[in-house]
């Protein structure tokens, strides 16, 4: 009776183990090794942050789930790591997460099988388990390092293994990776366009290197490349909108003036002009600054017409929604600009702008008749962090969060 009550309690904890989704172990990176050879089982690791969204949708309604528990506990030694509080866990001496959620599939020796960023439905993600053992990422890695430390940088090694296997496995070298490549290049291979899809994401944070200069002296080349005024906008915020934020660290300011100086771009004048605009609007002198930015507006207008709507956005964060403008003719000035907006870059985002000009006027009707017409506009829409600059409330939640 004792040995039948006993299979029942280990027969009921099994199915609770499964019952209760993906059973994470707590312990080191190399046990987490000796755990899996002495089982036959392959390493799954969960990387995530208290604050992502998304790692904890990925909790609460995957990790949960009883045939997700079924496959990894079956198949992997699971861990789950918070990346910052559990930093110095052994596990980050050989990987490193370049974003939350972050998925690793290991073998039992710790060689890298897969790699996912992201959230994942149930049965993707445990297709990804079952894929995981026929990947040979740990092979592309080892090869890749190898032509790399050999002295290969070609296009070719660059996407395969600079892109394709270090972006997800040491995402921290991956800069400097592609930096030592195009130093390689000549001016001719600079303006690739191949090239130039590497350099883009150096437009996030502008910096005194091959890439940055080439963006801003090759400019007219690249800006071939994209449909539209995308590659322009890229190009403000790196020069225009990251130089206002060095306005408060004048030798950072500095170094970054030297910098578009230094490429010798024709546009240089034009962005030197529009930085000291800038600076204007954000001192919150717009008697000054708004009819400034109509005129600088207007003297490129025929490359450069999205300044309006860049002009715009700035008014918005230096503050002109607040209470404390009330002249009607600078309002009117603001309206000629986001009505120019609209004109040359029509979009839900600059069509809010224009309404969000006329009910500053106080002419709401006018607001209301624009917005109406908001469905047949294209995106992109308005970023709902400039909601509170024009006292706007966001109340989709009452109605959508049901």
């Amino acid at each position: 009776m004792k040995i039948f009550i006993l299979l029942c309690v280990a027969f009921v904890s099994g199915l609770s183990a499964n019952a209760q989704g993906i059973v994470f172990s707590n312990v080191s990176f190399e046990e987490a090794l000796e755990k899996a050879q002495q089982e036959g089982k392959q390493i799954f690791v969960d990387v995530y942050t208290s604050w992502c969204g998304p790692c904890k949708m990925m909790a609460k309604n995957v990790f949960t789930q009883q045939k997700v528990g079924e496959y990894y506990n079956e198949h992997f030694v699971c861990l789950k790591l918070d990346a910052e509080k559990e930093a110095q866990h052994d596990f980050f001496k050989s990987y490193k997460a370049a974003a939350y959620p972050s998925f690793f599939w290991l073998d039992a020796q710790g060689g890298l099988l897969d790699t996912h960023t992201g959230m994942l439905e149930a049965d993707a993600f445990i297709q990804y388990g079952k894929e995981a053992g026929e990947s040979n990422l740990n092979a592309r890695l080892e090869e890749g390092r190898k032509r790399w430390e050999s002295g290969e940088r070609s296009l070719e090694l660059v996407n395969d293994y600079v892109l394709g296997v270090l972006q997800r496995v040491h995402p921290s070298e991956v800069k400097a990776h592609i930096l030592e490549y195009l130093t390689t290049l000549s001016e001719d291979q600079l303006k690739q366009k191949e090239n130039y899809l590497l350099m883009k994401g150096f437009m996030r944070q502008p910096e005194d290197n091959i890439a940055c200069r080439s963006l801003i002296k090759y400019a007219d080349t690249y800006q071939s490349y994209e449909e539209g005024y995308g590659f322009w906008v890229n190009m403000y915020r790196m020069i225009v909108r990251a130089g206002s934020i060095f306005r408060d660290k004048p030798e950072e300011y500095a170094a970054h003036i030297e910098l578009l100086e230094s490429t010798g771009s024709p546009y240089v004048p034009m962005y030197l002009e529009i930085l000291d605009l800038e600076q204007v609007l954000f001192q919150k002198d717009f008697q000054k600054g708004v009819p400034l930015a109509l005129e600088v507006a207007k003297k490129y207008k025929d490359k450069h017409s999205y300044l309006y709507s860049q002009f715009y956005y700035t008014l918005i964060i230096a503050g002109f929604f607040d209470d404390s403008v009330q002249d009607k003719g600078l309002i009117d000035e603001v309206i000629a600009l986001a009505d120019e907006a609209l004109t040359h870059t029509p979009s839900k985002e600059t069509l809010l702008y224009l309404a969000a000009a006329h009910a500053k006027r106080g002419d709401y009707k006018k607001a209301y008749e624009l917005m109406a017409s908001e469905p047949f506009f294209p995106k992109p829409i308005l970023s709902t962090a400039l909601y509170p600059y024009l006292h706007l409330k966001a109340i989709h939640h009452q109605y959508l969060d049901k």
